[in-house]
């Protein structure tokens, strides 16, 4: 399935030809398949896209500043459309952020105005999704469909999609 991107991305992308399969007495084509990267690969991208649970949710803004992110069934609205910018995780134009700069197990994550303070920036490690003022994993289940931070331990709750 092809998807349509900016176009910064587009040039950027690798096109390999796939050989026709039939040979011989048809005459043979080619195919063009383009290979767009994945945006691990595109660290500042503004793209936004649905961030998927190990379970088939999706993180969810439940309100405005303080309200918490929860895993909630995928519709595709703006309040599920996250970007990743500058170690920032943004929907709606608010900021995942770790409520109170606490670094605790359980610690909640919420949504506030982005300031670029340390408790709003996030790197990715694999399918997790990390602290970078504490280093611990954003985790859903452990509060229920609440996300918050806990010490990594690579369970399904750590896992996310995007």
């Amino acid at each position: 399935m092809l998807r349509v991107l900016p176009i910064a991305l587009f040039l950027s992308a690798c096109v390999y030809v796939v050989p026709s399969p039939h040979q011989g007495d048809y005459p043979t084509h080619q195919q063009n398949v383009i290979l767009i990267p994945n945006q691990h690969d595109y660290p500042h991208s503004t793209h936004r896209r649905l961030i998927r649970t190990a379970s088939g949710q999706c993180l969810d803004q439940s309100g405005s500043n303080y309200h918490g992110v929860i895993a909630y069934r995928c519709h595709g609205k703006a309040n599920q459309r996250f970007e990743f910018v500058n170690s920032q995780i943004k929907v709606n134009g608010q900021c995942l952020d770790v409520g109170g700069e606490r670094q605790n197990d359980g610690a909640k994550v919420i949504t506030y105005r982005c300031h670029g303070g340390e408790n709003q920036q996030w790197f990715r490690d694999g399918q997790q999704i990390r602290s970078s003022m504490s280093g611990k994993c954003l985790d859903i289940g452990k509060q229920g469909n609440k996300l918050a931070i806990y010490q990594c331990d690579g369970s399904r709750g750590q896992q996310f999609f995007y």
